[in-house]
């Protein structure tokens, strides 16, 4: 595998796909999957390009992404149990994205039998890739970056908590001490905050849905920088096959502990 191939690939399909399509949106290339839940042409360009490239890479590979996973949900079975799979998010944040705020991201996971062993994340508004390879380290436009596990002060702290998703009284727990911190700033794209972890801008992120082609490769390179990634209710690695378990990623384990107790006092 080259690591340096498909972050090119990436690179050059967002430059073709997305960011000409970028504030120039027509009513015509948006639909909704859901309410609420927006697709636009280039969410789906994005990903036939993606897959028939990596498909010529790697003809043995299965290959499936958010919006063809929402059209076959048997497709991600496919992937959980190939040997050489690959899971794409073409536009996390996608709301954003017709919005024309830059907070928008492309997402790739490579999986062996359900296990990530590589994951890239480009942010194309700002040109920022991050890439990891297990047991590599994670990498930020090509230079290595490991994040300090420093004990900050509660009220410094700067959150990326999505509590609008989970259990009402939870929520309202979250809501209230989210009031210790310094800020609370979601990006409402995993992509983009998850970025903004290992470059050290946010000390954490709290999830509720935690989606894969959302979770995986964000969780896995924020780990390979030296972050704490567990679900948030029972304290396991995430996986795959997790669904609404919580996801909380700190620079430590020591603060991942701290913060759940800060933000969920006495509740897991």
């Amino acid at each position: 595998m080259s690591i340096e191939r498909i972050t090119d690939l990436i690179v050059d399909i967002a430059k073709t796909e997305i960011l000409p399509r970028f504030n120039k949106l027509k009513p015509e290339d948006i639909t909704a999957k859901s309410p609420g839940d927006m697709v636009t042409i280039a969410d789906t360009e994005t990903e036939k390009a993606l897959t028939q490239e990596l498909s010529r890479l790697y003809p043995a590979a299965d290959i499936a992404g958010e919006e063809s996973i929402a059209k076959n949900p048997d497709s991600l079975r496919h992937i959980i149990i190939s040997d050489q799979a690959f899971l794409i998010d073409p536009i996390d944040g996608t709301n954003n994205f017709i919005k024309g705020d830059e907070k928008f991201a492309v997402m790739l996971t490579q999986l062996r039998q359900g296990k990530v062993v590589a994951a890239w994340i480009y942010l194309p508004a700002l040109d920022k890739m991050v890439v990891a390879e297990e047991g590599g380290g994670a990498y930020l436009n090509g230079g290595s970056i490991k994040i300090s596990a420093e004990l900050r002060d509660s009220t410094k702290l700067i959150g990326a908590a999505h509590i609008t998703r989970f259990p009402e009284n939870l929520k309202q727990i979250a809501r209230d001490n989210m009031k210790k911190i310094a800020k609370n700033s979601p990006a409402f794209c995993a992509g983009y905050d998850y970025v903004a972890l290992v470059e050290g801008k946010k000390d954490f992120s709290i999830y509720y849905r935690t989606l894969p082609w959302d979770h995986m490769p964000g969780g896995f390179i924020f780990a390979e920088a030296g972050g704490y990634v567990r679900t948030l209710f029972n304290r396991s690695a995430y996986g795959i096959n997790d669904r609404d378990t919580g996801l909380l990623s700190a620079n430590s384990e020591d603060n991942w502990l701290r913060i759940r107790e800060l933000i969920f006092p006495g509740c897991f």
